[in-house]
């Protein structure tokens, strides 16, 4: 989980009324993508959280050998 500097953020990032990335207000940002030293939630919209959250590893498939 990322922990984000609180000095950076405006008080709706904070509050979790903003888009910790793009400031985006509406719609409300639902995406839990980290937490702030007081381990309060940051939320991010939907589009950031994409590109802030890990990709899901691949699921390797064996195929058995010759």
């Amino acid at each position: 989980m990322l922990t984000f500097d609180p000095e950076g953020l405006t008080g709706a990032q904070r509050d979790g009324d903003a888009c910790v990335v793009c400031h985006k207000r509406w719609p409300r940002p639902r995406v839990r993508v980290g937490r702030l030293p007081d381990d309060s939630p940051v939320l991010a919209c939907t589009d950031c959280a994409e590109a802030l959250l890990p990709a899901p590893k691949a699921t390797v498939v064996a195929f058995p050998s010759r």
